[in-house]
């Protein structure tokens, strides 16, 4: 696995803080990525194979594809944050396992890419690095704006998560070599578009961001993605149009928060891509008739 092949955009699925009596989960397979962390009480996870005891202020990261149970010795708790730390289309249809779901072969589409398989990254079960208190003071920030549940809130969990990921990266990658990558702007693209989609943004900004002229960007940004920047950027603005529509927000608040001038260009642009307006959509999304209906927002 190379990091530069995958765009890291989190998406945050669950979190919360977990407050049980002494508890045992059954095995498991994992689609996405837990961040654990050990407030009170003692558990005992058993993951592939191996098993690890933790006390009050361990903070562990499960991947994808980590098997394991959860066993809670005593009265614990645990906040803990389900989440992609990869983009993946399909993210929105993806879920959190439940005990018992051990062959996900049929999921495999949803599926993020296991940092384990990283050449460059070797990450531990328990995160133990001078950055552990930033992380474990992440954690509790990501958790905070998650249970705000407004869609900047949201935003600025999700933001935070990136955070957490850089983190983990300072302290577990390898040194890498001072010169750029083949083609230096595709680490961050869609990270960065995705983080500003609300933003007019143009190629020239973008272009200054890679430290290239707009030709030379577009014409490498056209060579590895097939489309062009903008095309590229209305795209993603109209796959986060879909999501907040299918979560019944307005057409003026979908407008604007994916960076459109102003709703009839947001209806038109959308209408051309989708092939139904925006408010049809939506209307068919929360009655489930459009065959898009997502689960609102917990």
């Amino acid at each position: 696995m190379k990091l530069e092949d995958y765009a890291v955009a989190p998406y945050i699925r669950d979190s919360d803080y977990a407050i049980r009596p002494p508890f045992f989960l059954g095995e498991r397979d994992l689609l996405d990525y837990i961040i654990f962390y050990v407030q009170e009480g003692t558990f005992e996870l058993q993951v592939n194979g191996h098993v690890h005891r933790l006390q009050p202020g361990d903070l562990c990261l499960l991947q994808p594809g980590d098997i394991h149970t959860i066993r809670g010795i005593t009265d614990t708790i645990n906040p803990y944050v389900h989440l992609d730390f990869f983009y993946n289309p399909l993210r929105g249809d993806s879920f959190v396992t439940r005990p018992g779901q051990v062959d996900l072969s049929a999921y495999a589409d949803f599926g993020q890419p296991r940092l384990h398989d990283c050449d460059d990254l070797r990450i531990p079960f328990k995160l133990d690095t001078p950055s552990s208190g930033r992380l474990r003071e992440l954690v509790f920030k990501i958790i905070d704006c998650w249970h705000s549940r407004t869609k900047m809130s949201i935003m600025e969990a999700n933001q935070l998560a990136h955070e957490f990921l850089v983190t983990l990266f300072k302290a577990y990658m390898k040194p890498q070599p001072d010169s750029l990558s083949r083609v230096p702007f595709l680490n961050w693209i869609t990270s960065y578009l995705a983080s500003r989609i609300s933003e007019p943004i143009n190629v020239k900004d973008m272009a200054r961001r890679a430290g290239l002229s707009p030709s030379r960007f577009t014409v490498l940004f056209k060579q590895h993605f097939n489309i062009t920047p903008y095309q590229y950027l209305m795209k993603l603005r109209i796959d986060y149009a879909q999501e907040l529509l299918q979560d019944g927000v307005s057409l003026q608040q979908t407008s604007d928060f994916c960076g459109f001038t102003d709703v009839h260009h947001f209806s038109k642009t959308f209408k051309s891509a989708i092939g139904v307006n925006p408010g049809s959509y939506r209307r068919d999304a929360l009655h489930g008739t459009s065959g898009h209906r997502k689960a609102p927002l917990p």
